[in-house]
């Protein structure tokens, strides 16, 4: 085990984890570092995405008719489902956890 695998799973990670990213790593290639750092950087992404379609929900509460709403609404969920299900959530969300604390601490040297 290397040190930056210790490393995160001292941050959070957990055994499984690991060997999810380890098989995809060995499946698409890359290293473990750019995997978590790429996987942070989703995380936001998808957290952009879902504030977006939060606003444009919410427009459609405040203009739209009750018909427009419904289809709307429904429309906006099948876009969220979608986001979330092309990343692993929890895998990220801790990679955006470990990536933003590394920086903080980097920072703090």
């Amino acid at each position: 085990m290397t040190s930056f695998e210790t490393e995160l799973l001292e941050s959070g990670f957990t055994a499984k984890d690991l060997n999810y990213l380890h098989k995809n790593i060995s499946r698409y290639g890359s290293s473990l570092r750019e995997v978590v750092q790429e996987l942070g950087k989703r995380f936001v992404m998808v957290l952009s995405i879902s504030a977006g379609v939060s606003l444009v929900f919410l427009a459609l509460v405040l203009f739209a008719e009750r018909h427009n709403i419904i289809s709307g609404g429904v429309s906006l969920i099948v876009v969220l489902l979608i986001t979330w299900f092309f990343q692993p959530p929890v895998i990220s969300y801790k990679a955006w956890r470990y990536r933003k604390l590394s920086l903080s601490s980097s920072k703090g040297r």
